[in-house]
């Protein structure tokens, strides 16, 4: 599979992880749990630790102003002149909707860093939304990926398809919470809004329950199921709300919640197994639940959750030696995207590919989820954390993705996604939640 092949089926997220085991782990490579007792909510987790404070807002320093022009400089390089949409990855051309949604939050957070002024984030978030209301359709929705140059409906490998390889509920719901926001901070691109997502079928995005993905057979039909698990499914369904699509079940966080304790930490899982339910793994990955704080601000479930997972990665920096902040990113090597998991099933610290496979060299440290656990927390671990992100900066390109756990050398692969939540997490610790309502200063 190419780079942008498998950073491609990377990008559908832990929904897609379908029909495929996790392979034989090397022995003795990861720990085993046993199964932990049921709090009777997420909001019971371990107290936190006392030098793991919320961080206050204050302007960023000159390391970070550093890191945010760096981030910045990826969109500049790799937005097309003519689409406004950007490539996922340095030097490719192809972007799924949670690309695409990463695209328009990073646009808003160097609004508010001063990076792109008013007048210059209206203009490419009206570029994208011209593209938007241009590109075809795979039965109603955004298909999986686009080709940001041409905007036609391609597969995995950038062929074109030109009936759609069907859709991702987590995606589209991805590119829907900045639509929403973009309404209300920029009001005069709100008919542009509407214009794209009225051609959307969102009903078709859940039962009314749960979220639904679809694939296209090789018969020309689709195949639809559940999709989401643990964090990834809140973070979607919440997205969903704001356009009059209810998934009660996928909301709750309750539901299929279930503990693991890690390096004496409990942190939540989910408790669906892989046999159980067609294949499809449910790895920890604290990505869902690092954008939500970002996005809507810490609130009752998701402060504890943040906390406990930042604190098992504390513990285990501690045990190991290895500076740890995982996640799910890009690699610039094969299988070239991994979600770098707290826990996946019984194991900790492991690393899976798209199909489920589980990688022995895999798991990483994460430049995003890094610079967004040190916006969002005080304390020596997230300085920590922040001094290496800001050693991976590539000023004039980008972010690199991180480095691996077992080598410390680094992950080249220059990401959009890397780039945009870097720069949510750095508009969140200046300004506050992207989601938040406008003071009476910033309206237009």
């Amino acid at each position: 599979m190419s780079f942008l092949g498998g950073l491609l089926a990377g990008r559908s997220h832990v929904a897609f992880l379908v029909g495929l085991a996790a392979a034989a782990a090397t022995a003795g490579a990861v720990r085993r749990l046993a199964p932990e007792p049921r709090p009777a909510a997420l909001e019971l987790l371990d107290p936190p630790a006392a030098d793991l404070a919320p961080r206050a807002q204050a302007p960023l320093d000159a390391r970070e102003r550093a890191l945010a022009r760096a981030a910045w400089s990826y969109l500049e390089r790799n937005t097309d002149p003519a689409t406004g949409l950007a490539g996922a990855v340095e030097g490719w051309h192809g972007a799924t909707m949670w690309d695409l949604g990463s695209q328009l939050l990073a646009v808003l957070a160097a609004e508010d860093l001063g990076l792109a002024t008013r007048a210059a984030a209206a203009e490419r978030l009206a570029r994208a939304l011209r593209s938007l209301s241009a590109i075809p359709l795979c039965d109603g929705l955004p298909n999986k990926v686009y080709d940001t140059r041409t905007l036609e409906m391609v597969r995995y490998d950038g062929e074109p398809a030109p009936r759609g390889v069907g859709w991702s509920a987590l995606d589209v719901a991805r590119v829907l919470l900045p639509l929403s926001i973009v309404t209300v901070r920029h009001p005069e691109l709100a008919p542009a809004v509407r214009m794209a997502v009225s051609r959307w079928r969102l009903d078709a995005l859940t039962d009314g329950g749960v979220l639904r993905g679809a694939s296209r057979r090789a018969d020309g039909g689709l195949d639809m199921w559940q999709e989401g698990r643990l964090g990834y499914e809140q973070h979607a369904a919440k997205a969903l709300l704001a356009w009059g699509i209810t998934a009660a079940s996928a909301l709750d966080y309750r539901g299929h919640a279930a503990f693991a304790r890690v390096d004496g930490v409990l942190v939540p899982r989910d408790d669906r197994p892989p046999a159980d339910h067609g294949g499809q793994h449910a790895p920890l990955v604290p990505e869902p639940w690092l954008l939500d704080a970002l996005e809507r601000g810490p609130d009752a479930v998701t402060l504890p959750v943040t906390r406990a997972l930042l604190l098992a990665q504390e513990r285990r920096a501690s045990a190991s030696g290895r500076l740890t902040a995982v996640s799910e990113d890009a690699l610039d090597r094969a299988p070239w995207f991994s979600y770098s998991a707290v826990v996946d099933g019984t194991a900790t610290w492991v690393a899976l590919a798209p199909d489920g496979r589980r990688l022995a060299d895999g798991l990483t440290f994460s430049t995003k989820a890094a610079i967004a656990w040190a916006m969002l927390f005080e304390g020596p671990y997230p300085e920590r954390l922040l001094d290496a992100a800001s050693a991976l900066a590539v000023p004039g390109r980008g972010l690199l993705a991180g480095r691996y756990d077992s080598t410390w050398a680094p992950n080249r692969a220059i990401a959009l996604d890397t780039s945009a939540v870097a720069l949510e997490a750095l508009a969140y610790h200046a300004r506050g939640p992207l989601g938040r309502p406008p003071a009476p200063e910033e309206a237009p």
